[in-house]
């Protein structure tokens, strides 16, 4: 089961980590089967050396300008991975995109929306459709055969090619008709537009969530595993909260690109979403916030300088339009990542509340805090005079008495029933006398007449002449000779109308008489004396069944009538508990459990461990985990077995994971709902502002200007 548990954990870590990984660091090149139909295969060995060689071949410095627009933050420059030994072949036009900058890396190629690396020399074999072989290199697919044009052969074909076609050889290569774009400048994001382009951790939080879930799982384990799960799952929220508070370097700003040009609004037929997707600058298309779409009108068609960054937002437009100053006038609320947070704190919360035993771990740890003194004690006397606290260490030897629970647990086993051994009452009274009762030697004195009249040693035994009784033995029949006797114990047994009723019965009719009491009263006037009663062996082994049934109810009556007297403990001293249920004791413990004996056996099996444990040697140790005293004077002392270096350790994780788990649930509830809040003043704030800038009240007579 531990096993189990640490895999699912383990499992559950991995995924977590897979999901950062792959949706933050990998690019996806199956995408392109989705977009363009494509065949795959694999790559071949002398593919694989042109292409390492190519890349080898191929300078990281470039920086183009296009090529930032399709994926932020990650490195377009081709390199050689694991997953650049599949092949894509398919056949389809190349777009280019350009710039009217002086850059020599102007131009980048699509094949649809999905960029692709092209050697530089292969521009002049580009057709109206193109027969390409593609793999996937880093974040982006590499060309390794275009028209025919093998990699392998890329060097010494381009340079062959370009001998002998003319210098200005037009490629068919479908080009974006734009208006001209100024680039003025390329800067790097400030610290208040770089919030708005981070992650705000809510992967984070989920991965954090996962991570708390294993810390649960590390619960319910045995101590050998513990550390498996324990260890991975704080590496992960370590890593996940340096990942979200981690101040942010240089290399984490994007590139921001300044640009003056005319922003229009194409009208596409059909197109859904007509106020996002359709306004450009050139061949890019720009991404506005939501709240900014009333305001952009007011510069469309006009020349406006627009800053955008690595995904084709919009970080500045115009003169008021800035992401910049919102941020810095309007803190960013990340509230998202606290509600992640609350809802994982509050979910492993209540998993740890069901599953988990809190009460031990929370109790000793705060002992272990609090420092602790070793009592050992041999006398009442001694303890007595001794400052019991909870955390102390208490050794205690003595003599006392098992106590007899009210009512028992049905997930325990007590292997003294019907005393607990768990538990011992220790005091200066005298031990408790063993259970006695009039009505158990009643009925033992009925079974012994019956048994004696029924079954007889021997002929002997009869009260009749020896030769009769040799004659009714040889007939089959059996005997009482002393039916009287049986009446009269059976009226002292029974003295109830409602007792013994079947037996009352059957006695009637063997005795001939008009009812109970008239058969009564021949017995003790002595007309029954004398009178001898045949029965066949049917009728005997009938009566006998009667006498133990009837005998039977009394002997569990009485045993449970003991049992609740021996459940009355003289007042004063202390009961000493084992919150273990361990045993105090030790004495033998009976094979049979005193329920599962027969009705005379259990009253029997009741005297004889009563003797054993009414007055027994004890010895209680551990931690003291609670104190009280209850209406008679009895000072209830609980003791946990003392816990070794694992153990303890564990506890106090244990008791540190509630506390963190409270902890996290109670403050991302109130930052989640403070976050909550002050979004929604963020934006009202926003809108209102700008409302006046582009909106100025009439008659004002004043320029509006930023608010910033």
């Amino acid at each position: 089961m531990g096993m189990m548990i640490t895999i699912l954990a383990l499992a559950i870590l991995l995924s977590g980590a897979s999901m950062i990984y792959f949706r933050r660091y990998r690019f996806f090149p199956e995408r392109l089967s989705l977009l363009i139909p494509a065949t795959k295969r694999s790559l071949s060995s002398e593919e694989k050396q042109a292409a390492v060689a190519y890349l080898s071949a191929v300078s990281s410095s470039r920086h183009p300008f296009l090529a930032l627009f399709n994926r932020s933050n990650v490195s377009k420059e081709p390199v050689f991975t694991l997953r650049s030994h599949k092949v894509y072949s398919l056949n389809y036009p190349i777009t280019r995109y350009g710039l009217s900058t002086s850059s020599p890396q102007q131009w980048r190629y699509y094949l649809d929306t999905i960029e692709i690396h092209l050697p530089p020399l292969w521009e002049q074999f580009i057709t109206a459709e193109n027969t390409i072989e593609l793999i996937p290199a880093g974040n982006i697919l590499l060309v390794i055969a275009l028209n025919g044009h093998q990699l392998a052969d890329y060097f010494q074909e381009t340079s062959e090619s370009t001998r002998h076609l003319p210098l200005n050889s037009p490629a068919s290569i479908r080009k974006e008709k734009s208006s001209n774009i100024e680039l003025l400048q390329i800067r790097r994001e400030t610290p208040e537009e770089h919030q708005l382009s981070r992650p705000d951790g809510t992967t984070e939080a989920f991965i954090i969530c996962l991570a708390l879930l294993v810390l649960f799982l590390s619960q319910l384990v045995p101590p050998g595993l513990l550390l498996w799960l324990v260890v991975p799952a704080l590496l992960v929220i370590t890593g996940c909260l340096w990942s979200m508070f981690r101040p942010a370097r240089l290399s984490d700003f994007k590139e921001i690109h300044c640009m003056r040009g005319l922003p229009k609004r194409w009208g596409l037929f059909g197109e859904s979403n007509q106020e996002q997707s359709n306004i450009s600058l050139g061949v890019i298309d720009l991404h506005y916030p939501d709240y900014w779409m009333p305001y952009i009108q007011h510069d469309l068609g006009k020349e406006t300088e627009i800053d955008i960054d690595t995904e084709r937002r919009v970080i500045r437009q115009g003169r008021f339009l800035s992401l910049h100053d919102e941020c810095r006038e309007f803190p960013v609320q990340r509230w998202r990542k606290n509600a992640v947070l609350a809802g994982g704190a509050l979910l492993v919360l209540i998993m740890m509340a069901s599953w988990v035993p809190l009460g031990m771990p929370f109790k000793l740890s705060m002992a272990w805090l609090q420092g602790t003194q070793r009592i050992e004690v041999t006398s009442l006397k001694q303890l007595t005079a001794m400052r019991l606290q909870v955390g102390d260490l208490l050794d205690v030897k003595g003599n006392g008495m098992c106590s007899v629970p009210g009512s028992y647990q049905g997930n325990r086993i007590y292997g003294y029933m019907p005393f607990d051994c768990s538990a011992i009452y220790w005091n200066n009274a005298s031990p408790l006398p063993l259970p006695q009762s009039e009505t158990i030697d009643e009925t033992t004195a009925l079974l012994d007449t019956v048994q004696r009249q029924l079954h007889p040693d021997s002929i002997d035994d009869l009260k009749i002449n020896p030769q009769l009784a040799l004659a009714i033995q040889k007939s089959g029949m059996i005997l009482l000779d002393d039916f009287a006797d049986i009446v009269l114990k059976t009226h002292q047994l029974c003295g109830q109308a409602m007792d013994c009723v079947r037996l009352k019965n059957a006695l009637v009719n063997l005795g001939n008489a008009k009812d109970w009491s008239s058969l009564v009263a021949r017995a003790k006037s002595g007309q029954l004396n004398g009178v001898n009663v045949l029965l066949r062996p049917v009728s005997a082994g009938m009566l006998e069944n009667l006498v133990n049934s009837a005998a039977a109810i009394f002997f569990t009556s009485e045993t449970r009538k003991a049992i609740e007297t021996l459940n009355s403990p003289p007042p004063g001293g202390y009961l000493l508990i084992s919150d273990q249920g361990r045993q105090l004791v030790r004495q033998p413990q009976p094979d049979v459990s005193l329920f599962d004996l027969s009705a005379p056996e259990q009253w029997n099996e009741l005297q004889r461990i009563s003797a054993m444990l009414l007055h027994t040697p004890f010895t209680a140790s551990g931690i003291i985990t609670a104190l009280s005293v209850d209406a008679n004077g009895t000072t209830h002392v609980s003791l946990h077995e003392e816990p070794g270096g694992i153990s303890l350790w564990r506890y106090l994780g244990t008791s540190l994971f509630l506390v963190a788990l409270v902890a996290c649930l109670l403050v991302n509830v109130v930052l989640a709902l403070r976050g909550v809040r002050k979004d929604h003043q963020r934006q009202i704030a926003i809108q209102q502002y700008y409302d006046k800038c582009f909106n100025p009240t009439l008659g004002s007579g004043q320029e509006p200007r930023s608010l910033f």
